[in-house]
């Protein structure tokens, strides 16, 4: 049990900050698009890729310095491509009866999720790096229990923000608000690609220095 509500609490505090995942699954809730087959999707990749980094593959992935950095810059590349979209709509809120801001068929949702999940190197260090650097220290045979908490705490958060932008869609579908929501989500994206680059930098001074050495 102390181990299930450790995984609850470090994948809530993972999970809450606002991305492009929560971005994408709040604008179909808000429009009520594919809503709550986006939180699934969500849910699923976190849970495959928690399973993966407490399971072992966190090793794997801090071992590959080269992997790591190609995830970072094609990251920071997807999150200021991500933000001039979402920025272009501060001027023009969209409107129930314009669907541009929320990915209008099923196809698009799914394919614009699949960038911003597995193209988005945050995930790859929250899911599996960070919480399978802190699953590994947990004896083998209580794993288990600190995966089902930190897919749980997924779960919870996802379905709950599906459901809520849904519930508030006629108050969050106010262009006013709509300009707020977008200003806040384009620093956001900003301030994470920002971080990333810092990071990507220090990877390729790392790498250089090792490769000169």
């Amino acid at each position: 049990m102390l181990f299930f509500l450790q995984g609850l609490a470090v994948g809530a505090a993972l999970i809450l900050p606002l991305g492009p995942q929560n971005t994408l699954v709040l604008r179909q809730g808000i429009f009520k698009r594919y809503a709550f087959i986006a939180a699934t999707f969500c849910v699923v990749s976190d849970a495959l890729l928690i399973s993966t980094g407490v399971m072992g593959g966190s090793a794997l992935l801090q071992q590959s310095s080269t992997v790591l950095l190609v995830i970072t810059w094609a990251g920071v590349l997807f999150l200021l491509w991500y933000s001039y979209g979402v920025a272009k709509e501060v001027k023009t809120p969209a409107s129930l009866a314009n669907w541009d801001s929320a990915p209008a068929t099923l196809t698009k949702v799914l394919l614009t999720l699949t960038l911003v999940t597995w193209l988005n190197p945050h995930v790859y260090l929250d899911t599996v790096v960070l919480l399978g650097s802190i699953g590994s220290q947990i004896p083998t045979e209580q794993r288990i229990f600190f995966v089902m908490g930190a897919i749980l705490a997924s779960v919870l958060w996802f379905y709950s923000l599906a459901g809520v932008a849904r519930l508030l869609s006629g108050w969050l579908v106010q262009p006013n608000v709509q300009r707020v929501i977008n200003v806040v989500v384009v620093i956001i994206l900003l301030t994470m690609a920002f971080r990333l680059a810092k990071e990507g930098v220090v990877m390729l001074e790392q790498l250089f220095h090792t490769q000169g050495s």
